[in-house]
């Protein structure tokens, strides 16, 4: 059989075989084109991928870029406070235009600071603010930050809290060690800090209602001399925060003298030895919160500012003289003898922080006094100790223009101010009277003080012969007993019936003492009459002569010319001449070294010439009418102020925020010229030993200058009579203010308004001294203590705002008289007070404490070596023996006085203490209640961050 191939069949086969093949091929394309999508997907993912991480990272470096930019503008806008105390446009444009350091070249920046919410009150909360009342505003700061290569964008927001505490709403703050060792019950009220050790003690009862805290430790068994505190309990009481009393007791404090554990927490040498009290967290969690050690410094602007740059100040630069370009000052690197005074160039002057932080700058009247014309603000020639040649203050015991020459023709003294448009012409300066040698003019500017915000500063217009036309003069009183007339001046004719020297503000001399005698009897000095009118009264009189010298002669004091005798009748009699003198005080706390002394003895009728202060008296009364609008359209023409503006002086040309502060500087008699009376020696009859308590202005040294401008307690030359130092300038650096007829102050309480209240400050960088009443007329009701609300008149137009802020300030009562503090200078039962009332806040100057050393000098009394403490923060000079000093305000000590710079003395010579009725006034509560002036604490508060893109 033969075989036979089936050629199809093999054609189909191959073609099949061909088939898979091209399908393999169709397979393998598909899975290559697979893969191929597979490798672009992953190469697109990969790709897309690489993207998006560089995207995320230029984000995140975008976003870094952004916060840096944050940083910076908060950092900037923080530290304008350390530099001034309100951000201006120019401030905050510049802070716009500041970028962070290493993203200017890759980043675009877009930022704005804008304040989002106007200043309004809060209560702060937080450990160290927490209760206080604050004013805030809010504000946020935006940045978008651009990078140059990609364009991504971020944008950043924060917002912030500006907060600003008034000090017056503390009802105690100290900057030195705080003490509290008062015999009767002493219930302030306030909140109480201070930025050292607070020290306590209590004889019947120490109470505190508000938070107390301290910088430092809290001592209840030492007092700060070394002296023991005792074992009392019960005595001193805190509230809780439940408002419930808790005890405080001798054992309790932070540190303890009396019980040793481990090594010492306090060894220092002007220091009780002390150490940590084991129980003190226990203890401290009794008072849940409000009893505090060791907490932060609570530091204002001019402290914080002054010590970034590396020229820390002291506190006592907010009531001193300003440094301005041009003005003289004292650079300290002259001697004693010849101290180095100078013009103040731009590498030495203020600070914005510190120009704007002194009362010296602050809005309202500014009153300088000093021995020649050119160290009188703005009078200085810029080269040497020269003055400008044009007009600038008046010359007060020179010719009667007072604009520098030495006489008149006839050969008399002193300025005679202008005559106001309506006749009234003030008596003329007593020049002879005022006189001190070629040496020691006597000058005098007062000027308007304004801050222009366009420029950021400070404008002064000088108004010297607009206010003292008003008058220098004390007006001679018109004394009648019986239908007789007993005293008055008669010459001019019109002297009683056309008020003269009645309006007078800046009052600089006057004609009468009344009180005790000055002298025992008539010298040649002073005439002593009792009038029989009820009481002495002491003047000068005098005889027709030119140049008469019977009235006596002393120093540089040659008599009185016949300018300045004036006709009066004195006792019935119509034949005397009379002439007016300086303003005198005795305060005997500055006159002696120790209170315990035999001072006939040492002084015999004579009075300590360290204890005789030249006065300024202001009088508040006659300064509301000028302030209220009384004397417009009666100021003259032709004055510096009236060339300079083409108008009269009115009450609208004095500026002012919210009130009017009025600053005082007498450098008369200050030889080098730094506003520091240079004797330190308190302590003993001046041994010439530096102790502890005696370097007031940290300077390592024991100032004193007994040869230009201060004098020895003791000794030859040192004691004058009294009717010399009540009667007659002196040459020595002795000089203060005091407010008088302060009853009713200027200013206005709106209570339907509270942003139209004005207030009233006096600041100084003398010793202020307030002669009765003052910002009150009494308290409704007695209580223990009376309550703030209680002192009269209560939430009326008359309630203002006040506050003094000074070197020292020192209450007289309303029976005080010069007269009887001459009479016998060193009995206080000569001296006895009557029930006083005062309202306001004060800041002030203290002496300093220091640890008792065996065998050294104290002042004597009680207290050694001590201050007073705060139950003496007020000054004293007369036997209060129980009666009544009601006071209702803020106690804020901030430095040691400078200028009545003795030791504390009680009580055998100098005073016997008052009942204190005396409480924190809780109107400082209100923003809109507080005195022009006030100095704030600063404090920046982060509030919220925010991404915007």
């Amino acid at each position: 059989m033969k075989k036979v191939v089936n050629i199809k069949s093999r054609s189909q086969s191959q073609k099949g075989r061909e088939n898979e093949a091209g399908s393999a091929i169709v397979i393998a394309l598909l899975v290559m084109i697979l893969l191929m999508g597979f490798v672009a997907l992953a190469i697109s993912r990969t790709s897309n991928e690489t993207v998006a991480s560089a995207n995320d990272a230029s984000e995140t470096k975008t976003f870094e870029a952004a916060q840096a930019s944050l940083e910076v503008m908060t950092h900037n806008f923080n530290k304008i406070f350390d530099y001034q105390l309100t951000p201006t446009t120019t401030d905050l444009n510049r802070i716009k235009g500041q970028y962070p350091d290493g993203f200017q070249n890759d980043y675009n920046f877009n930022q704005s600071i804008t304040k989002t919410k106007a200043a309004y009150p809060v209560v702060m909360t937080g450990a160290q603010f927490q209760g206080l009342h604050a004013l805030r505003d809010e504000w946020q700061i935006d940045s978008t930050a651009t990078s140059n290569y990609d364009g991504v964008q971020v944008a950043l927001r924060r917002k912030f809290f500006n907060n600003r505490i008034p000090i017056f709403q503390f009802g105690i703050f100290y900057e030195d060690p705080l003490e509290f060792h008062p015999g009767p019950r002493f219930d302030f009220g306030g909140r109480v800090h201070s930025n050292e050790h607070l020290y306590m003690k209590a004889g019947s009862g120490l109470y505190f209602s508000s938070k107390v805290t301290s910088a430092g430790h809290i001592f209840t068994d030492v007092m700060r001399n070394g002296n023991s505190a005792g074992t009392y309990t019960n005595k001193i009481k805190v509230k809780n925060a439940k408002g419930q009393y808790v005890s405080l007791n001798f054992d309790m404090g932070s540190v303890l003298a009396s019980v040793t554990n481990g090594s010492p927490e306090i060894s220092e040498p002007d220091m009780p030895t002390a150490y940590r009290n084991a129980n003190w967290d226990a203890n401290e969690t009794l008072f849940e919160g409000n009893l505090l050690a060791e907490q932060n410094r609570l530091d204002l602007p001019l402290k914080i500012a002054s010590q970034l740059s590396g020229n820390a100040l002291d506190y006592i630069e907010l009531i001193k003289r300003g440094k301005s370009v041009g003005d003289l000052w004292n650079n300290g690197t002259g001697t004693v003898a010849v101290p180095s005074i100078v013009p103040v160039v731009l590498a030495n002057s203020d600070s914005d922080v510190t120009a704007k932080e002194r009362y010296y700058n602050k809005r309202g009247i500014r009153i300088s006094l000093a021995d020649s014309k050119a160290k009188l603000p703005g009078c200085a020639g810029g080269i040497g100790v020269n003055p400008v040649p044009g007009p600038c203050g008046i010359r007060l015991d020179g010719a009667s223009n007072g604009q520098g020459n030495e006489t008149d023709i006839n050969g008399s003294r002193g300025y005679r101010p202008r005559a106001m448009k309506d006749g009234y012409q003030a008596t003329r300066i007593n020049g002879h009277r005022f006189y001190r040698g070629a040496t020691l003019q006597s000058w005098i500017k007062i000027e308007t003080v304004a801050f222009n915000p366009a420029t950021q500063s400070i404008v002064t217009t000088d108004i010297t012969e607009d206010i003292l036309s008003l008058g220098v003069t004390e007006a001679a009183p018109l004394i009648n007993s019986g239908g007789t007339t007993k005293f008055a001046v008669t010459e001019p004719s019109n002297y009683v019936s056309n008020n003269i020297d009645s309006r007078s503000v800046v009052k600089l001399q006057r004609f009468l003492i009344d009180g005790g005698k000055v002298e025992n009897s008539s010298t040649n000095y002073i005439t002593v009459t009792d009038l029989s009118v009820g009481g002495e009264y002491n003047i000068v009189i005098t005889d027709d002569d030119d140049g008469s010298v019977n009235n006596g002669t002393a120093g540089d004091f040659m008599g009185d010319h016949s300018a300045h005798k004036k006709d009066a009748i004195v006792d019935g009699f119509s034949d005397p001449e009379v002439v007016a003198f300086p303003i005198k005080l005795f305060d005997p706390r500055e006159g002696i070294h120790h209170d315990g002394l035999n001072l006939g003895s040492k002084y015999g009728s004579n009075v300590p010439r360290a204890g005789v202060f030249s006065i300024i008296d202001i009088d508040v009364a006659n300064l509301k009418r000028f302030l209220d609008g009384d004397f417009n359209g009666q100021f003259p023409d032709g004055t510096p102020f009236h060339t300079a503006t083409g108008n009269n002086l009115n009450s609208a040309s004095i500026p002012e925020a919210n009130g009017w502060v009025v600053y005082l500087s007498d450098r008369r008699g200050d030889f080098d010229f730094d506003g520091e009376y240079d004797m330190e020696d308190i302590y003993g009859n001046n041994d010439g030993i530096l102790q502890f308590g005696e370097d007031v202005n940290n300077s390592g040294n024991l100032q004193t200058d007994y040869f230009n401008e201060a004098v020895r307690y003791e000794g030859l030359g040192n004691h004058i009579p009294k009717g010399i130092a009540a009667t007659m300038e002196h040459r020595i650096y002795r000089r203060a203010i005091r407010l008088i007829n302060g009853q009713r102050l200027p200013g206005i309480y709106d209570a339907s308004n509270p942003s139209n209240t004005k207030g009233f400050t006096v600041a100084s960088e003398n010793g202020v001294y307030t002669l009765g009443n003052y910002n009150a007329t009494g308290i409704a009701a007695v209580g223990t203590p009376t309550a703030s609300v209680d002192y009269l008149p209560q939430n009326t137009t008359a309630h203002v705002p006040a506050s003094i802020a000074a070197d020292a300030v020192s209450i007289l009562s309303n029976a005080w008289t010069d007269g009887n503090a001459f009479e016998r200078a060193f009995d206080k039962s000569n001296r006895v007070a009557s029930e006083t009332t005062v309202r306001f806040a004060m800041m002030s100057g203290d002496s300093r404490s220091s640890l008792i050393e065996p065998g050294e000098p104290s002042q004597g009394g009680g207290d050694v070596q001590l201050s007073g403490g705060v139950h003496n923060f007020k000054r004293f000079v007369e036997k209060w023996s129980g009666r009544r000093l009601n006071y209702s305000g803020s106690l804020i000590n901030l430095y040691n006085s400078r200028n009545n710079n003795a030791a504390f003395k009680c009580c055998s010579k100098v005073y016997s203490p008052p009942a204190r009725n005396w409480v924190f006034d809780a109107t400082f509560l209100d923003p809109d209640r507080l005195p022009p002036g006030t100095p704030y604490f600063q404090t920046i508060q982060l509030t919220g961050f925010q991404r915007l893109d």
